[in-house]
C-alpha cells in the first residue's frame, strides 16, 4: 500500500481520488505495472511520475463535489438497503426460528411490535415433532419437501440469455452486481423468485448469495454450475428461500456438509435432505409475504438507481477531468 497526501493548496483530496480512478490514469498504471515475485506491483518512482489532470483548485473542488454527490447517494442507498434487509432478516428469525409471537402468547404477553390481526394468526402453544417443539398447526418438513432444490428450468442451447457470473454474486445484500447477456452453453438455470447459493469454497463461506429479481416475466437466466437454486413451494413466498439461505442455521449446515479435497470443497445438494424446517400456515406465510415483499422491492429499486448513478459517474469522470464537459453541462445532467 502507498499513502498519498495532497497539498491542500494545490490539490483537492477527493479530486485526487477521482483522478486516480479515471481510465487514463488506470491505463497508465497498467502499462507501467511491474512484475513482483508473487504479484504485480507499481514502483514508487513510476507512481510519482503519473500524469494527473490539474485544473485550478476551485474547479477541482467543483468536479469533486459533483462526482462526490453521486457517490454519496450510492452509499446512502447501500446503507438503506442494509437496513431494509436487516428488518426482513429479523422478522424471519423472530417468526420462523425463535417463534417469538408464540412464546409471547404462551406467556400471556402481547407479541412485540405486532398488530392484533397479525398476532391472531399465531397459536399460543407448541407441538412436539421430529424437529422438536414447533408452533401448533405448523408442519415439520425436510427442506426439499418445502423448497425445491435445483428445480428444472428450460433454456435451449445457443439462446442469448441473462448470465450471472459467480464473481458478481453478492456477499452482502441480494442484488447482483452485474448481469450480462451471453449465449447459453451449460450452467445452472434460474428464474425470478429463485435464490442462488454458492456451493463451492470459499464462495459459500464468504456469503455469496443472491435473489433473482432482475429477469423479465417468464425469462430464464443462467450462471455458474456452482450455484444451488432454492425455490420455495406454496405457501412459502419466494423471499423465504433467500432469507433462509442467509440464516446462520442453513449456512452452518451447508458448510459442515461440504465434501471434496482441501480448496475444492463443495456442498452436495443431498445434504439438505437432513435439514428440517418449521413450515407455517398459509395465513402466516401470506402475512410474511405482505410485510417483506415491499422491503425486497425497495432494495431492488435502490440497487437499480445506484447502478444508474454509477454509470453516470463513470461517464462524467473522464469528460470532467479532460475538460470536454463543463461544470454547467455536468450539473444539467444530474
Amino acid at each position: 500500500m502507498v499513502m498519498l497526501r495532497p497539498d491542500p493548496k494545490k490539490c483537492d483530496s477527493r479530486f485526487l481520488l477521482y483522478s486516480i480512478q479515471s481510465r487514463a490514469v488506470q491505463d497508465e498504471i497498467k502499462v507501467n505495472e511491474g512484475t513482483g515475485s508473487t504479484v504485480s506491483n507499481l514502483r514508487i518512482p513510476l507512481l510519482e511520475a503519473l500524469p494527473i489532470s490539474h485544473p485550478p483548485l476551485t474547479e477541482q473542488r467543483s468536479i469533486a463535489a459533483v462526482l462526490g454527490a453521486l457517490d454519496d447517494k450510492i452509499e446512502l442507498n447501500r446503507r438503506m438497503n442494509a437496513t431494509l434487509e436487516a428488518m426482513a432478516r429479523v422478522l424471519f428469525q423472530s417468526w420462523f426460528v425463535d417463534f417469538d409471537p408464540v412464546r409471547a402468547k404462551l406467556d400471556g404477553r402481547k407479541p412485540l411490535g405486532m398488530d392484533e390481526a397479525t398476532a391472531a394468526l399465531f397459536p399460543a402453544t407448541f407441538d412436539e415433532t421430529e424437529l422438536g417443539h414447533i408452533p401448533q398447526g405448523w408442519k415439520a418438513q425436510r427442506l426439499p419437501d418445502a423448497i425445491e432444490v435445483n428445480p428444472r428450468r428450460t433454456l435451449k442451447g445457443g439462446t442469448i440469455a441473462p448470465y450471472l457470473d459467480m464473481k458478481n454474486l453478492p456477499t452482502q445484500g441480494h442484488s447482483a452486481d452485474e448481469v450480462i447477456d451471453r449465449v447459453f452453453s451449460s450452467g445452472t438455470k434460474f428464474q425470478n423468485g429463485d435464490t442462488l447459493l454458492a456451493r463451492i469454497t470459499p464462495c459459500l463461506e464468504n456469503g455469496k448469495t443472491g435473489f433473482v429479481d432482475f429477469l423479465d416475466d417468464g425469462q430464464i437466466g443462467w450462471g455458474s454450475t456452482e450455484y444451488i437454486i432454492l425455490a420455495p413451494k406454496s405457501p412459502l413466498p419466494p423471499q423465504f428461500g433467500y432469507l433462509l439461505a442467509r440464516s446462520d442455521a442453513l449456512r452452518s449446515h451447508a458448510i459442515q456438509n461440504m465434501t471434496g479435497t482441501s480448496g475444492r470443497q463443495r456442498v452436495p445438494s443431498e445434504c439438505f435432505n437432513t435439514f428440517w424446517l418449521a413450515v407455517p400456515t398459509s395465513a402466516i406465510s401470506n402475512r410474511f409475504d405482505e410485510l417483506t415483499a415491499p422491503l425486497m422491492a425497495k432494495i431492488k429499486a435502490n440497487s437499480t438507481e445506484s447502478r444508474t448513478l454509477a454509470t453516470l459517474r463513470d461517464t462524467l469522470l473522464p469528460k470532467l477531468l479532460s475538460g470536454e464537459l463543463s461544470m454547467a453541462d455536468a450539473t444539467d445532467k444530474l
